[in-house]
């Protein structure tokens, strides 16, 4: 349960990041989906230190690369998912962007916190 609210406070930062790069892109006339790519990068360079050591506790320069890696697949994939979302919910169903976010991040986070928790992160006994 702790990693859960940890997972929480970690998400809580890097959305409001992502959802203020997104916003703002989107308001300065960028398409919705470059201005996604964009809070993707911003999301993703603070999620995977915080989510590395605050979220799972993990120390020191072992498996860092490949931690590394992995979280970027992991992120990879949830932009693709992503990506489909906000084509459905704001490009088919004309949403606002900020709903098609809200909707779109239960998706992703719930993705994103399995792939981390039973692959990037995933250390045995």
């Amino acid at each position: 349960m702790q990693r859960l609210i940890r997972f929480g406070l970690t998400g809580l930062l890097t959305t409001a990041i992502s959802y203020v790069v997104f916003v703002g892109l989107i308001k300065l006339g960028l398409n919705y989906l470059p201005a996604n790519a964009a809070a993707w990068v911003a999301g993703l360079s603070v999620g995977f230190p915080l989510n590395r050591r605050f979220t799972f506790g993990i120390v020191g320069a072992e498996r860092s690369k490949r931690d590394f890696g992995l979280y970027v697949v992991g992120n990879v994939l949830a932009l693709l998912l992503s990506m489909v979302g906000y084509a459905l919910l704001i490009g088919q169903l004309h949403l606002d962007p900020t709903p098609a976010f809200a909707i779109n991040l239960v998706v992703t986070t719930s993705f994103n916190y399995l792939f981390l928790r039973f692959v990037t992160f995933r250390r045995t006994a």
